[in-house]
Parts: C-alpha cells; sequence; structure tokens
C-alpha cells in the first residue's frame, strides 16, 4: 500500500475526508442500514485528487473500460 504525506498543500482535503468519515460513523451510529453510498463517492473523488489520479486512471481504479 502506498502512503501519501499529507502536507500543507494538501491538508484540506485530508481534512474533508476526516470530516465525511465522522458524518459517515455518524449516521451509521444512528441506523447501521443507513445508505451512506453518496458520502463513500465524495470520500472517493477526494482521495483520487489528493493522489493526483487522471481520468483514465480513476476508470481502471473503479473497474470501468
Amino acid at each position: 500500500m502506498v502512503m501519501f504525506p499529507i502536507t500543507p498543500q494538501n491538508q484540506h482535503i485530508a481534512d474533508q475526508i476526516v470530516q465525511l468519515v465522522d458524518q459517515i460513523l455518524s449516521i451509521k451510529n444512528q441506523d447501521p442500514d443507513a445508505d451512506t453510498s453518496h458520502l463513500e463517492r465524495e470520500i472517493d473523488k477526494l482521495v483520487y485528487e489528493l493522489y493526483g489520479l487522471t481520468e483514465e486512471e480513476i476508470k481502471e481504479v473503479e473497474g470501468i473500460r
């Protein structure tokens, strides 16, 4: 697994990911069956941005051909 260092330049992205994870945990704590897929997709987008993935790389990661 490749670890990506958090820097002052990308800290805002990491902070957004943490906020979304906190939201998911809070929602799931109230209702374990709640649909949080929209928040999970937002996390995916932020991770792609954090790693600087291209559209082609994102398609490959998501299994889209």
